[in-house]
Order: C-alpha cells, then sequence, then structure tokens
C-alpha cells in the first residue's frame, strides 16, 4: 500500500508540472512589442524534443522581407560554449592538453602580467580570470583593428587585480583558442567545426564569420560566401536609432566577427534548438552518440570561476538569482526555487541572443534577435525570465520586460539630463576651432586627427570619422554610431581637449580609454 502510495503521489507531481505554452508566447509577442526588435526567433526544447518555435517579424526592417526558422543570424557570445566544446573534443582526440600553457602553441603571447603570461591555459582562456578588467581590447575590436594588431599589443593594456583570482568577462582570450585550433589541426575554422560539432549535430545552417567565412577560408571562397549571402536568408543587423525604431546598419557590424571562437557563429533557429537539444540530451547527438565522455563535457559546467550575486540586476534578477558561477561558455546561477540553470547572453550592436536551460526539469529556451547589443536591447533577458518564472511555478505576473525597459532607457535618460545641466546656456568653444586642429597620439591607440573642414572640426581615427559638434568648454561631442558601427544612436561620446592655456597639447576621447594612459598626447 505504501509502494502504491507514493507510485500516485510522484504520478501526480508529474501531471501538476505542465509548461504554460500559451502564456509564454503571449509574453514573447508582448516583449516584442516592447522593444521593437525587427525580428525574433525562439524555440524551447522539453524531454529532449523541440516542442516550440515560432519566428515573426523581418529579417530586415530596410526590405522588410519576413523573417522565418530558417533565417540565419549572428549568435554572437553563445559561440564561446561551442568553442569550449570543440577544446574538449580536441583533447579526447590527443590533440592538446587543455591545461596547455598558451605560449606553447602560441609563442609571441605575452600580456602585461609576466604570470598571467605564463599561467594562462588553453582552459583559462574560457574563464575569465585574466586580472584585467571587464570586456578588455573591445574598444579595439569596436574600432577596427585587426585580430593580428590587437595580439600584438595584449601586453599594453595592465591588469587592475591578480591573475587568476576574480571573474572579469572577456572577448578576446576565448577568440585565440582559434588560432591554436588552426595551428595543431591545419584546418580553416569552418571545416573544424563542421566536421567536429556542426555535422554530427545536424546543424546544417551553422558557420564561423561574416558571410559564414573567416580569412582561413581563403579569398575565393569569400567571395563566393559574400555573393551567395545577397540572395541568402540571412538576417540584416539594426541599432536603435533616434526615434527607438531597429533600422538597418549599413553593412553590419564587422567588430561581431573578430575572434570568431569567441561570438562569430552564425545559425538559424533550428539549427539553435538542436544545440539545445544536445545538452537537455547531456551531450548525446540526435545519432545517440557522444561528441566527448560524460566526464569532458561535465568540465564545462563546473563552478570554476565565481562571479557573485547580480550587481545592478539588468542581465540576472535580484530578485530571483542570488549566486552566479562560470564554468566554460555556461554561467551557472540559482533563480528562485529552482537551483540550477544554465544560461548564457550574446550581444553585439546588430545582434541579441540567450540560452538557458534547467537541467533538474528536462525543459530550456533559446532566443535569437537582430536589434541592437545589451545596451539598448534586453527583450532576452526579459523573456528568459519569464520562462523561468513559468518553469518554477511562479505566477505573480511580474512585468520584466516593462521593468527593464523603464531601468535602461531611464538611466539614459538621466544620463542625457546630466549633459544638459552640465551643458552652459548658449555655449561656444572656448577658442577659436583651429586651435584644435593636430595630430594627437596615445602609445596604445596609435594617431588621431583632428581637422577643420568647412567651418567643422572633424575627428579622424583610422579609417573613422565624425563631425565634432562643441558641447562646453573645451569639451566636443559626436555621435558614436556613425563613428564606429559598434554603437547605436543611443550611445554618446565626448573628445575634450586640455593641457596647454594656449593651445591644448592633450585630448580624451570616451570610447578609448583602455592602456596606461588614454591620453592623446599633441604630436609637436
Amino acid at each position: 500500500m505504501i509502494n502504491r502510495t507514493l507510485a500516485l503521489f510522484l504520478v501526480l507531481i508529474s501531471a501538476a508540472y505542465s509548461f504554460n505554452y500559451s502564456a509564454f508566447e503571449a509574453y514573447l509577442h508582448k516583449a516584442s512589442s516592447d522593444w521593437q526588435p525587427a525580428g525574433v526567433a525562439v524555440a524551447i526544447v522539453e524531454d529532449g524534443k523541440i516542442t516550440y518555435m515560432n519566428a515573426f517579424g523581418w529579417r530586415s526592417s530596410l526590405t522588410q522581407k519576413p523573417l522565418t526558422e530558417e533565417t540565419v543570424f549572428p549568435i554572437a557570445s553563445l559561440s564561446k560554449a561551442f568553442s569550449a566544446l570543440l577544446m574538449l573534443k580536441m583533447e579526447e582526440d590527443g590533440k592538446l592538453s587543455i591545461n596547455d600553457p598558451v605560449i606553447k602553441y602560441l609563442p609571441d603571447f605575452k600580456l602585461a602580467s609576466d604570470e598571467a603570461t605564463k599561467g594562462m591555459t588553453i582552459a583559462k582562456l574560457f574563464q575569465h580570470r585574466s586580472g584585467l578588467r571587464g570586456f578588455a581590447y573591445d574598444t579595439l575590436v569596436e574600432t577596427g583593428w585587426s585580430e593580428q594588431e590587437i595580439f600584438a599589443v595584449l601586453n599594453q593594456v595592465y591588469p587592475t587585480h591578480p591573475f587568476d583570482e576574480q571573474f572579469d568577462y572577456q572577448n578576446i582570450f576565448p577568440g585565440l583558442f582559434g588560432w591554436i585550433a588552426e595551428k595543431i589541426t591545419g584546418d580553416s575554422l569552418n571545416t573544424l567545426f563542421k566536421r567536429e560539432i556542426f555535422e554530427p549535430l545536424g546543424m546544417n545552417s551553422a558557420s564561423l564569420g561574416e558571410f559564414g567565412v573567416t580569412q582561413s577560408d581563403g579569398w575565393f571562397k569569400r567571395l563566393g560566401a559574400r555573393l551567395k549571402s545577397m540572395v541568402g536568408n540571412q538576417s540584416d543587423q539594426h541599432y536603435t536609432n533616434d526615434k527607438g525604431y531597429a533600422e538597418v546598419i549599413k553593412n553590419g557590424n564587422p567588430a561581431i566577427y573578430r575572434f570568431p571562437t569567441s561570438r562569430g557563429i552564425n545559425a538559424n533557429i533550428k539549427d539553435m534548438a538542436k544545440w539545445l537539444q544536445f545538452w537537455l540530451n547531456e551531450g548525446v547527438t540526435p545519432h545517440g552518440k557522444r561528441l566527448v565522455s560524460p566526464e569532458r563535457l561535465s568540465k564545462m559546467l563546473q563552478k570554476l570561476s565565481h562571479v557573485g550575486a547580480p550587481q545592478g540586476g539588468r542581465l540576472f534578477p535580484k530578485e530571483r538569482v542570488t549566486d552566479i558561477y562560470y564554468g566554460m561558455g555556461w554561467y551557472i546561477h540559482n533563480y528562485a526555487t529552482l537551483e540550477r540553470v544554465i544560461s548564457h547572453m550574446g550581444g553585439m550592436t546588430g545582434t541579441r541572443s540567450i540560452i538557458t536551460y534547467v537541467p533538474g526539469k528536462k525543459i530550456g529556451m533559446v532566443l535569437l534577435s537582430n536589434l541592437g547589443g545589451m545596451r539598448v536591447n534586453l527583450m532576452p533577458e526579459a523573456i528568459r525570465s519569464k520562462f523561468l518564472d513559468l518553469v518554477a511555478g511562479i505566477d505573480d505576473n511580474r512585468e520584466w520586460s516593462a521593468e527593464l525597459k523603464a531601468d535602461l532607457y531611464g538611466s539614459l535618460e538621466k544620463i542625457k539630463e546630466a549633459r544638459t545641466t552640465y551643458r552652459i546656456k548658449n555655449p561656444v568653444a572656448a577658442r577659436p576651432l583651429q586651435d584644435y586642429v593636430g595630430i594627437y597620439e596615445n602609445k596604445l591607440y596609435g594617431q588621431l586627427e583632428v581637422a577643420l573642414e568647412n567651418a567643422k572640426l572633424i575627428l579622424k581615427y583610422r579609417d573613422l570619422k565624425s563631425i565634432l559638434t562643441h558641447w562646453n568648454g573645451d569639451n566636443f561631442s559626436f555621435k558614436a554610431n556613425e563613428f564606429t558601427r559598434s554603437y547605436s544612436a543611443t550611445d554618446y561620446a565626448d573628445i575634450t581637449f586640455g593641457g596647454d592655456a594656449n593651445q591644448p597639447d592633450v585630448c580624451a576621447i570616451s570610447l578609448l580609454y583602455e592602456g596606461i594612459n588614454p591620453l592623446f598626447k599633441r604630436k609637436k
């Protein structure tokens, strides 16, 4: 009798849990209305099966071509888990040890800290404990530096804390794994990922790099891919314009594809659902095989780096999440009554993505969208919170989307108000415009030019340029998204001059703040 009662109780408990798909879909459309992305694609996997898939909106707000389940997106930092998996696969195949030092394969690898240079292993490329401030070197990526140029100046960005102690998220280091993988195998990244991961999982749309190719694919293949993209089902990348709507980024944001093993994979929602299936099926492919042993796969989900409690609550809601860790390519955290949730976010100007799954409930969700970055589009985080609320059985109808939008855009309004308050009434430049003209130099960033053309100051840096608008005293502003495609219209940028009282001999740019000294000095 006891056994029968227990069995009945377990059946009732099992029957009591049922994910509310209609409530999820309703909220998905509500959040989409709040954030106005051009298009969104979402999939849910439950008990190893794809139980929900939806794609709506446009793949381009310019052409209004419809977005479908076949539409390919850049998935940004969701790429890191694929690359970490490849790393473990190569170890299992005897091609490397994940504890090998990076300098074994890249002898010119050099950070500002000798300890970090020697201590950085292949595995630690994915663990975000380099000792550098978060997102180090991203200013170089955003202003068009090549991978080789960035690699050459890795030692010019100085640590803010000891190596291997504190979590600070990075994009460059997981990208260096791609160099190592190509060097060991002699294969291009696309060949390698296709053979080792994409084909075994049936991910037919997946690729690496802009237009689905990288530099190692060769010029002829790159040309063919560019031509093919003109008629393919590829989502355009969008930024948020001055009116709050999604606008196509002309020619896209190339920064997405710098160091493609960090954030440069492309895939459609059907294939990302297969990727989610792989994880919910504990590393078993559709053909019943394993890419790596369960022991190796579990290394990616170990609590390797302690992130701590959510700061600010935008990426992880403070009301639900109390502690976060990072493995390799995945965040591991709690959520209300759910003790173990696996998640990752992806975002650069032009694309946003998120993936999350709950091993104990055998359910997960992945979302791809083609608007903005984390500075302008937090719809994926809102949808994740709603999804996890439904999984956890929380029915407080929390308006995650409205709250996140009010918080994000409220802070942008406060910045705008503060700038307006700071600005003097009817400001004029502190000195004749000609006095600002010159070449300015910085050890890390190199040279920039301030020129006078048609009675307007022009900022020129590498192949970027923008008109400077006087703001206050020796301070000028410019449109960040006109200067570089890595920003949206909601992003502000400034250049401030100073130094000599007669003629300014230094300047600082808000977008360029790394290195031992971010000041640019006038070239004599």
